[in-house]
């Protein structure tokens, strides 16, 4: 009990202050990890030069083939009115330009290094001719062996390193000769098939007034000499075909006519049939 200290008077005693309730503890939300990170997709490796090719004419059959694609490419988004007319001239122009300058390099080379090869395998001839006649003068007691030896040992290093000289000049030769390596008949019968739709296309692009008359007599020149290029280099895996499709076509009468039967007719349709597709599976 509690008393006033003057009067004796009973008093209450004081309740303690309420006690706000404490508040809980405030939970952060923790941060989403974040997320992975995924490596941008790596670009296709190149392909690697063929033995004995330099890096040099590597690289200049790799461009031309790739300029080739970009021209393509150019003409298809075109087709599909993804670009405007200026740009699309603009670009042709450069495209073609720097392809014809990658193909006169390609000429010029190849030029060069036949010759180099026709110089070396003369050289070539000369020293076996001088191994021959050396040989028949120590056979004789002209010279003593080691006279022969000596001249021989040097004789045929030179050989060796000649040999191996023209080993990479060929190979080099031969790769310059291959335009399109890179590609299967296939794909590039599908580039030239792609070019003679957008060159059919020319009047109708005139009529529509998407392109202007002075724009296609610009790149008409152009576009007639890829064609003439590319069956330069499938023109005799078109005439094979041709040669097969008439065979299918005689087949297939000689089976109506009752001349075979309908199993011999089937095996010889398959067989045409198979060397057609690797008439364009193989270079």
């Amino acid at each position: 009990m509690v008393y006033c200290i003057y009067c004796g008077a009973r008093l209450r005693r004081p309740s303690a202050p309420p006690v706000a309730p404490k508040a809980p503890p405030r939970v952060v939300p923790k941060a989403p990890p974040p997320p992975p990170v995924t490596a941008p997709p790596r670009a296709p490796a190149p392909p690697q030069a063929p033995a004995g090719v330099t890096a040099e004419i590597h690289d200049l059959m790799s461009k031309i083939s790739i300029y080739q694609d970009r021209k393509v490419s150019l003409l298809n988004l075109f087709q599909s009115g993804e670009v405007s007319e200026r740009v699309f001239v603009k670009l042709y122009t450069e495209y073609s330009g720097k392809l014809n300058e990658m193909l006169n390099r390609r000429v010029s080379k190849l030029e060069e290094l036949r010759a180099q090869l026709g110089e070396k395998s003369k050289r070539l001839d000369e020293i076996k001719f001088s191994l021959e006649e050396l040989e028949a003068r120590y056979k004789v007691g002209e010279i003593d062996s080691t006279t022969f030896e000596g001249k021989s040992r040097d004789l045929k290093a030179e050989v060796a390193r000649l040999e191996s000289e023209m080993k990479d000049l060929k190979a080099n030769i031969e790769h310059l000769e291959k335009v399109f390596a890179d590609k299967s008949p296939r794909e590039i019968l599908n580039m030239e098939m792609k070019i003679k739709s957008f060159q059919e296309s020319l009047d109708k692009f005139v009529n529509e007034g998407r392109l202007s008359k002075e724009s296609v007599e610009k790149i008409k020149p152009d576009i007639e000499e890829t064609l003439a290029f590319f069956d330069s280099i499938i023109g005799k895996h078109k005439e094979r075909e041709r040669q097969l499709r008439e065979q299918l076509e005689a087949l297939h009468a000689r089976y109506r006519v009752s001349e075979i039967s309908i199993e011999e007719y089937e095996r010889k349709k398959r067989e045409i049939q198979e060397e057609i597709d690797k008439i364009w599976r193989e270079p």
